[in-house]
């Protein structure tokens, strides 16, 4: 009902300041609280008969009390409206002793009483935690946006250094037969072939890394990618890390992408030696793990045997915070400009794409444990030191073989005419397909690059089919870029090779072409 004592239109002005969303309080010249509404009762926990009275310093945090009253009587010298959110951030105190931050608007009131202010009280927790989410998103685009012009400078880069490995590779293949009267220049030259072979895993992992290039999936020893990722790791890391390995005695068998698994096992060995900045000792060991109720203990495994590769640090440790935070795309402990976030996601993903899962334990101070647990393949890797078959030979079989690069080309020729093929070649795609169109019967197979100048090899395959739809079209590529399957083989494509091209793969891939495979 109306209170009587009080005229319509002041019950009127009275029940719109109480059923205020936003906080109103009011105080006097000394400070204190003489009027407060039932979203000021509801901000601090208090009740009003609590704030009635008391000097308004007590819903301020303890550290801020001090230096208010002087705030305020500036305030009162010179009174004016400030907006709400003008100046700077300010916090408040709640009835249960916790802080929250605020904004607050003044609006000095002058009466036959004195000087009053009104402070519209907002609390602004929600609006800066959706203001961090907000900065942390757009953070997360510009480091996606980041990797997506990585990835297509990638490309190109990979592109014009497989074509500088594939030329070495050429060249040095070559050069094994002709120096075999003299064995030291013959294992130089392996030496170097072998060099020019792992820049062609590294292409790989950028590609891979870049999401240009599809996993592949074979039986896989951990053991060969233990031991050639500690030779890198050995090269590239501080001599002050000192890398120790226990691996299985007999060979342990994953079904997998070699290049992809030593991706893991590089970037938690950095991460391991990264965290160790004055030295220590990084463990990598595999072992067997059975896995006997994984529903319950590790969920997404299945009951079993499974490959464990773990790598184990002395360094400074994470808390339990972090630790729970680690496998997060763009989380990262270190300063800005010194990680990317990404390592730990990125080896998340593989493992996962591998059907298995990763397990992180760390203390503070006492180091980190990584675990990789990986599906065990049963069986035996075949004998990797058995002699090369002989290469696939042809009969006279006539190729156009293509690049824009004719030191490729010159190579190219060499190593099929050696086979016994008749090999015309060209650096001008445009030249090449005139030749065709003269008489598209003069030619077997055609070899092409794929990113040229003038077309892609995609392109020029589509010209060729045009011609002859039975010409079958062998692609050599450093980036295939974002073409399918089917728009290879809707263009006429028997094969792709990925460069360099080694005279084996070579050989065998314009063969299987010729038979019509």
């Amino acid at each position: 009902m109306p209170d009587a004592r009080f005229p319509a239109s002041a019950q009127r002005l009275r029940a719109v300041v109480e059923s205020s969303p936003i906080g109103l309080l009011m105080v006097d010249a000394r400070g204190t609280i003489v009027l407060i509404n039932a979203e000021v009762e509801r901000l601090f926990g208090y009740s009003r008969e609590l704030m009635f009275g008391r000097q308004v310093e007590f819903l301020l945090p303890e550290r801020f009390r001090n230096g208010h009253p002087g705030a305020r009587d500036a305030f009162r010298a010179n009174p004016s409206t400030r907006q709400m959110g003008a100046g700077r951030e300010l916090r408040a105190l709640r009835a249960d002793g916790t802080e929250f931050p605020v904004e607050i608007g003044l609006t000095p009131v002058a009466t036959d009483e004195g000087l009053f202010v009104v402070g519209s009280i907002v609390d602004i927790t929600a609006r800066l935690a959706a203001a961090h989410e907000r900065a942390q998103l757009e953070d997360q685009l510009r480091q996606a946006q980041k990797l997506e012009a990585l990835g297509t400078l990638a490309g190109g880069v990979a592109h014009d250094f497989n074509n500088v490995l594939a030329s070495i590779v050429g060249l040095a293949e070559l050069l094994v037969p002709a120096t075999q009267d003299t064995p030291a220049v013959n294992r130089d030259v392996r030496e170097l072939l072998d060099a020019a072979r792992h820049g062609r895993a590294v292409v790989e992992r950028i590609l891979r890394f870049s999401r240009r290039q599809p996993m592949r999936s074979e039986s896989v020893d951990v053991r060969e990618v233990v031991a050639q990722s500690t030779r890198l790791l050995r090269a590239s890391l501080p001599p002050n890390v000192r890398i120790t390995t226990q691996l299985t005695a007999a060979p342990r068998l994953v079904r997998g992408d070699p290049t992809s698994l030593q991706q893991v096992l590089m970037n938690l060995a950095t991460n391991a030696a990264q965290a160790m900045p004055d030295g220590g000792r990084l463990e990598i060991i595999t072992d067997d793990f059975y896995v006997r109720d994984g529903a319950r203990s590790r969920p997404g495994l299945r009951e079993g045997t499974y490959l464990s590769l773990t790598v184990r640090d002395d360094g400074h440790g994470m808390d339990e915070a972090t630790r729970l935070k680690a496998f997060e795309p763009f989380f990262t402990t270190k300063v800005a400009g010194e990680g990317s976030g990404l390592g730990l996601a990125l080896v998340h993903g593989i493992v996962r794409d591998h059907d298995g899962v990763v397990e992180l334990e760390s203390v503070p101070g006492r180091g980190t444990v990584v675990r990789c647990l990986f599906p065990l393949l049963e069986g035996t890797m075949p004998a990797t030191d058995a002699a090369p078959g002989a290469l696939a030979r042809g009969s006279g079989e006539r190729i156009v073989y293509l690049d824009d690069e004719p030191t490729l080309v010159r190579i190219g020729q060499r190593q099929l005419e050696a086979l016994g093929y008749h090999v015309t070649g060209f650096s001008d795609a445009r030249a090449a397909l005139a030749a065709l169109q003269a008489d598209p019967t003069t030619c077997d197979v055609v070899v092409t690059d794929f990113l040229m100048p003038t077309m892609t090899g995609l392109e020029f395959a589509r010209a060729v089919q045009q011609l002859r739809p039975s010409l079958p079209v062998l692609v050599l590529s450093g980036y295939i870029g974002d073409f399918t399957v089917s728009d290879l083989e809707a263009g006429g494509v028997r094969r792709v090779l990925q460069k360099p091209v080694s005279a084996e793969e070579l050989a065998l891939a314009v063969h299987e072409c010729l038979a019509g495979g």
